[in-house]
């Protein structure tokens, strides 16, 4: 033992700066993972702790409909039986708003919440400034509103804000809600107001989207019985129950799939790392050969010679880990500075942390990880022989049952480890697979690029020439460069060419000739109006029309294949049971066509109704089944006669589910829909909206252009959140770049004295390096970009369903930066061989 702790100091001190940068990457890699899990695992504690808070009660209560007598009066039994304590009421509408002053043309779109005086339960709002929160500041019709809707409208506190047919004073602005749940789509900027006044908003009226909320505080001991029999008692009615439980499991169900895959990025990092270290621990081992035989000649067995080999693999894979930790700690550690000190978001509140419970766990990765990548190479210690000092005993290998046997151990441990970071053996496999799979692809790519620019060797420019000779070298680390690279490559470029092809797609949908609005909720005693209003042409309104919509929930199925005898049966169907919103007409759109049975054509006193494909195919409804719906507490008993494909993308006249046949639902209450296309230009679109709301209050506008730029911002958002995974594997393929380099330094410093010694200058060299490198970034650019291809055709054609597009600009780029990049990287890293005089450099051999 004293021996091999004794040669592996020797070794690691006279070898380490050969290596650090292969176990630089491996810290990289483990940085990820530990900052990744610890700020997962920092927000989810707070978060958890917080779950009341998100829905501001121990239970919630809620209905997209009135409040029936027979409904409440349950509701108080039920209370009153788990001994609640405090209940509060809330109503949420989506609407238009827009300034009281005239001379302010503009309008948008918010989110209006009315509150009680007891709002909220748990948890507190807060409004800026020093002025306390009370309900003062929106009885009377008061207003809080949120800071983004105030530089939308150009509006500040004290000012007076439209809201249907009623003005509210802005009384503050708010800082904190509760009962909003954390990154959840919303449909504008918050807005609060009193219940007592919201019914002199007019816009509770029929068809409105309002929600009715009831929150109460109840002992825990009794939450669960209470949330079950509240479902069980409304189980066929449009009123749902949940706990602040419910949403602490989905926090925490939520939490650990990001914690789970996000550290699966680092793993792949690590890995990369790992992969690192097998080749350059082979490279080592043939430049080791006749020490080994050496040692091998004093009496040292091939398992001692292993010994001290991986213990000094394990020592520099531990302080490549433990720096990780390091690297984690300092980017946690600068999170807060990030944030606006001054924020009373929860996020700010968050007391951010290394965990050491996963500081460990990512150096055991580490450390596993670079011991699992040597073993292989290492065993090729077993067959160097002492004889080898005499002559040359080179010959052809043949089957290795160890090395076999250890490879298949590596390929299992491997999966294990990712089925630990994902807390899934399937997920572990499949990761674990596509890895291989990828890897695979992107070195079987780099081999035929090599083969195919092999001819160049011949070419009459020396550096070329060398060049392309040295990507074969004996000990090249031209694969492992080509797959480190060239992953980060496939990783920036794909993501940013899919962002391209959704954004391009989004764009073409909003042309010339389609719809860019859609107005809500006009009641059927605005229709007239409406549509004078929409064909004068001082408003500057394109084609529209006015579809009437109604709700409708199925409540049962009689049919060939799908018999659903009841609501309860139906939602044990999961989606559905939802609520529909559905139409009738006698005609087919221009974005729908009949793949079975027939369309009607003219009214029917018979209830019949068009099925779409989707819903078909899912829920195996079919031609001559018969649904049964529930539309405004009427029952309707409707026949599908046949099976529609609707192309959801064309927004000229919506996309509906269910569309029934005239005759049955004409004097049913209904609202109407409006999709249309806006006024060219920002300004002329905002005065649009904005006369709109002034005679129509209860209307609300979508505008697909504010959409647009909403899909734009998160687009860039995810972009970056991924460019920056792609970046990282990219800086990990810088570092093994340097590292190959570092490790064939002697080797280049033999050649390069040659060259010198036959008559090549410095500036000579220096080109052959710079091409040679520059065609090895080509290369792996050439890879990365050629993976980016097919992952956005079987993204776009699989996933997202969009005609797939190849942009060359973003693959010229992604080719050109990588490979001037890597040419920078590999002379820049070669400017010790450049400086070495060939005469001492040919004396020392």
């Amino acid at each position: 033992m004293k021996f091999v702790l004794t040669m592996a100091v020797r070794e690691t001190r006279s070898s380490w700066q050969r290596l650090v940068f292969f176990f630089v990457c491996i810290a990289v890699g483990v940085a990820a993972i530990v900052a990744l899990r610890s700020v997962i695992r920092s927000v989810r504690d707070v978060l958890g702790g917080e779950a009341r808070s998100l829905i501001a009660a121990d239970v919630l209560i809620a209905t997209t409909r009135e409040w029936a007598p027979e409904a409440r009066t349950k509701i108080d039994t039920r209370l009153a039986e788990a001994a609640a304590t405090a209940r509060t009421e809330t109503v949420e509408t989506p609407t238009m708003v827009r300034p009281a002053d005239a001379s302010k043309v503009s309008a948008r779109m918010v989110e209006l919440k009315a509150i009680q005086a007891t709002f909220p339960l748990y948890g507190s709002l807060t409004v800026e400034g020093s002025q306390p929160y009370s309900h003062a500041l929106v009885e009377n019709h008061g207003a809080l509103v949120r800071p983004e809707l105030l530089a939308a409208l150009n509006l500040k506190v004290g000012d007076s804000l439209a809201i249907g047919t009623s003005t509210f004073a802005i009384r503050g602005v708010i800082a904190n809600e509760p009962g909003r749940n954390l990154g959840g789509f919303t449909l504008g900027p918050r807005v609060f107001i009193d219940v007592a006044d919201l019914s002199s908003t007019g816009l509770l009226t029929f068809g409105s989207r309002a929600r009715r909320v009831l929150l109460a505080r109840v002992p825990d001991d009794r939450l669960d019985d209470l949330v079950k029999v509240l479902n069980d008692d409304f189980s066929a009615e449009y009123i749902n129950t949940r706990s602040y439980r419910a949403t602490d499991d989905a926090i925490g169900r939520d939490f650990d799939r990001s914690e789970n895959y996000l550290s699966l990025v680092g793993l792949v990092i690590v890995i990369l790392g790992g992969i690192a270290v097998s080749s350059v621990t082979r490279v080592f081992v043939l430049q080791k050969i006749r020490s080994i035989a050496v040692l091998k000649c004093l009496g040292a067995t091939s398992r001692q010679i292993i010994a001290v080999y991986m213990l000094q693999v394990m020592s520099l894979g531990l302080a490549g880990s433990l720096l990780g930790v390091v690297i984690a700690r300092l980017a946690i550690a600068a999170i807060p500075l990030a944030l606006d000190s001054s924020s009373t978001s929860l996020l700010a509140t968050v007391h951010y942390t290394v965990n050491w419970r996963i500081a460990l766990q990512g150096v055991t990765i580490g450390v596993l990880i670079s011991l699992l990548f040597s073993l292989v190479p290492l065993l090729e210690v077993r067959l160097v022989r002492p004889s080898l000092l005499l002559r040359d005993e080179t010959k052809a290998r043949g089957r290795d049952p160890a090395r076999i046997a250890a490879m298949v151990f590596v390929s299992a441990a491997l999966v294990s480890v990712a089925a630990w970071q994902a807390s899934s053996l399937r997920v572990g496999v499949v990761i674990s697979v596509g890895f291989a799979v990828l890897a695979g692809m992107l070195i079987l790519a780099g081999r035929l690029l090599v083969r195919v620019i092999a001819p160049l060797a011949n070419a009459r420019m020396f550096p070329l020439r060398h060049a392309v000779l040295h990507l074969s070298r004996p000990g090249n680390q031209t694969r492992v460069i080509l797959l480190a690279v060239g992953l980060g490559a496939f990783f920036i470029v794909g993501v940013r060419s899919l962002q391209a092809s959704l954004l391009d797609e989004f764009s073409l949908q909003i042309g010339t000739d389609t719809a860019d609005m859609f107005l809500l909720d006009v009641q059927r005693g605005q229709v007239d109006g409406m549509r004078a209003f929409l064909s004068d042409p001082a408003n500057g309104a394109g084609s529209s029309r006015l579809i009437p919509v109604l709700r409708a929930r199925i409540t049962g199925v009689s049919g060939r294949v799908t018999t659903l005898e009841s609501f309860e049966d139906v939602r044990a169907r999961g989606s559905l049971a939802r609520e529909y919103t559905v139409t009738y007409r006698d005609h087919l759109e221009a974005n729908e066509r009949v793949i079975q049975g027939s369309f009607w054509h003219g009214p029917s006193t018979e209830a019949e109704v068009s099925v779409e494909k989707g819903l078909h195919q899912r829920f195996a409804i079919g031609i001559g089944d018969v649904v049964r719906f529930d539309i405004l507490g009427r029952t309707v008993n409707a026949k599908v006669t046949s099976i529609r494909d609707v192309d959801f993308k064309d927004a000229r006249a919506g996309g509906f589910v269910f569309v029934f046949r005239p005759g049955t639902l004409e004097q049913a209450p209904q609202t109407f829909i409006a999709p249309l296309k806006g006024p060219n230009g920002p300004a002329a679109r905002a005065k649009f909206q904005h006369d709109l709301v002034a005679r129509f209050p209860n209307v609300s506008v979508i505008d697909f252009h504010e959409i647009l730029e909403t899909i734009r911002d998160v687009m860039s958002k995810v972009t970056l959140a991924i460019t920056v995974v792609g970046g990282l594997v990219l800086f990990s393929g810088v570092l093994i770049l340097v590292g190959a380099v570092a490790m064939t330094k002697f080797q280049r410093v033999y050649e390069a004295a040659v060259f010198k010694t036959l008559g090549a200058n410095t500036r000579t060299i220096a080109a052959m390096l710079f091409v040679e490198y520059g065609v090895l970034g080509s290369l792996a650019g050439i890879v990365g970009s050629a993976g980016a291809v097919a992952l956005t055709w079987g993204v776009s054609r699989y996933a997202l369903d969009i005609p797939w597009k190849v942009f060359p600009r973003e693959h010229l780029a992604g080719v050109g930066l990588t490979a001037a990049l890597v040419a920078a990287i590999g002379v820049l890293s070669s400017l010790d061989v450049l400086r070495r005089k060939p005469l001492a450099t040919l004396r020392a051999e």
